[in-house]
């Protein structure tokens, strides 16, 4: 994936091979701007790639990724909207008219939000408005989720909630959830499969762990465990090479900071 700017071209990831299997959560941890995001737009169909294909289910992608289902670190909630009329808003552009509200109601009930159905974004919490955004992505009933930082932006003891129910609602449902984070710990915590990619530019797959960890999860407990604590440091010193490669790069101008920024 290479962009084009006034600068000249900057190629975030090249040659990245990742097949992920049905209904498999693998997340994606990398350094900053080793283009996590990128990879994720790509299977989107928001972003083409220069070079190369995305296969989704042996097809070639052509155009939107009509199976996805895409959450972004910053919700989007319309604010002149209710909660039920942002959960429904999927359906409404889909041309779902008769169930719609209904779909929605049961939706907001699952999440958490009963009694909040007629309240406004503004009235809500950052949980609070996560959990909209989470129902609001699931209603359609994606086969593929992709995840771009979706918990970043919340406290911690907020974001391990929203987690737990993340899980919750994935265990059992068949999806196959693609979850970008910088947040090593959540990625071991969710996740059946951690992929690493290198430092940028021209990013790739430099390591994929498989988590072993028995589900169901508890988050809030699962961090004070061995197992958890051997796995996270075996992934954190291939990490942590990344991360010293990308500052070592940035200390001698080797890349332009707004094309790492772009490239997520």
């Amino acid at each position: 994936m290479t962009y084009h700017g006034a600068e000249g071209d900057y190629t975030a990831v090249r040659e990245v091979d990742l097949t992920v299997a049905p209904g498999r959560f693998v997340s994606v941890v990398g350094p900053t701007g080793c283009g996590k995001s990128t990879v994720l737009n790509a299977v989107a169909g928001l972003r083409e790639p220069s070079a190369g294909q995305v296969l989704i289910g042996g097809e070639p992608l052509r155009g939107l990724n009509r199976r996805a289902g895409y959450m972004f670190q910053q919700d989007a909630l319309l604010p002149w909207k209710t909660v039920v009329q942002n959960v429904a808003f999927g359906l409404e552009l889909s041309g779902v008219e008769a169930e719609r509200l209904a779909r929605a109601h049961e939706w907001v009930v699952r999440v958490g939000l009963a009694g909040f159905e007629n309240a406004y974004p503004h009235q809500l919490s950052g949980g609070m408005r996560k959990r909209t955004a989470v129902a609001q992505t699931w209603i359609g009933d994606p086969d593929i989720l992709l995840m771009d930082e979706p918990f970043g932006a919340l406290d911690v003891q907020t974001r391990q909630i929203m987690e737990n129910e993340l899980l919750t609602l994935w265990t059992d449902s068949g999806k196959t959830v693609l979850f970008v984070t910088h947040d090593l710990e959540e990625a071991v915590s969710l996740s059946d499969e951690v992929v690493l990619l290198s430092a940028g530019p021209g990013s790739g797959v430099v390591g994929r762990y498989p988590v072993d960890l028995p589900r169901p999860r508890d988050l809030l407990d699962i961090r004070t465990t061995p197992r958890f604590t051997e796995l996270y440091g075996a992934i954190w010193a291939d990490l942590r090479n990344e991360v010293m490669r990308t500052y070592e790069r940035a200390s001698h101008g080797t890349a332009g900071a707004g094309a790492v920024q772009d490239a997520g």
